[in-house]
């Protein structure tokens, strides 16, 4: 870990990388504080300028833009993580027993995952949230449902060969 450390502190790229994200993180957890009240709210006249009243001006209905911007970070980061969490559970289980039982369940999990991978992932996730009627809810779930294929196969490639390949076999024999 030290040594992972060292080299990734090494990289600017990086390390900025980094640092845009803790501002990110820290603005939209802090946006209630920062920008208290409700950011659909009217502070100013439509189209004042940045760093006037309100640092990045508004919009046409007269709306503080940072505010906007800040508490629209919040709900981003909010269904990333969700939708992230969810398709890497519902993911890994499914590779996980794909590798791990092989033979018909890994032949029946790997076709039902490739189905899911051939349906195009834009217009899918549109499909899914409306018929599921817009929501934070809905939009978790869509995202959720077209990401979880790849990191079943990921984790089924990965775990397939300690469950039944000849890999772990001979690291067994020869130690």
């Amino acid at each position: 870990m030290k040594r992972f450390v060292r080299r990734f502190a090494r990289s600017r790229s990086g390390v900025l990388g980094v640092a845009i994200l803790v501002v990110v993180v820290a603005v939209a957890a802090l946006a209630p504080v920062l920008f208290p009240g409700s950011p659909f709210r009217r502070v100013d006249r439509p189209f004042s300028p940045p760093f006037g009243r309100q640092l990045l001006g508004t919009d046409v209905l007269g709306r503080d833009v940072a505010a906007g911007i800040a508490h629209g970070a919040r709900t981003s980061l909010t269904i990333g993580m969700l939708a992230t969490s969810a398709a890497v559970l519902v993911g890994t289980a499914i590779g996980g027993l794909a590798g791990y039982y092989g033979g018909r369940i890994d032949d029946l999990l790997m076709r039902t995952t490739e189905f899911f991978q051939t349906i195009p992932t834009f217009l899918f996730s549109i499909l899914l949230v409306a018929i599921l009627a817009p929501s934070v809810w809905s939009i978790v779930f869509a995202i959720a449902v077209v990401n979880w294929p790849t990191v079943a196969r990921l984790v089924r490639g990965s775990s397939w060969p300690c469950a039944g390949g000849n890999s772990c076999r001979r690291a067994s024999v020869s130690a």
